[in-house]
C-alpha cells in the first residue's frame, strides 16, 4: 500500500499481517497442526480421505509435547 503524506512524500507501508500470539493462540497452534498434518499426508503420497485423521493425530502429538 502506498500512502501520500501532506508534504507530498510517498511512503510505502508494509501491509503484512502478523499473528497476534498474545490474543490469538489458536492461530499459531493451527499453523503448527496444519504443517504436521501436511507432512503426514506427504509421507502417504497425499492419498485423499485421511485429512481429518492427519489433523487429529498431528493435534494430539503437538499437545503431548
Amino acid at each position: 500500500m502506498i500512502v501520500k503524506k501532506k508534504n507530498s512524500k510517498t511512503v510505502k507501508k508494509d501491509t503484512k499481517k502478523v499473528a497476534d500470539t498474545e490474543n490469538n493462540d489458536t492461530t499459531v497452534s493451527d499453523v503448527m497442526i496444519a504443517e504436521a498434518a501436511y507432512y503426514k499426508a506427504e509421507s502417504r503420497g497425499f492419498i485423499t480421505g485421511h485429512e481429518l485423521e492427519d489433523w487429529l493425530e498431528a493435534e494430539t502429538n503437538l499437545k503431548k509435547n
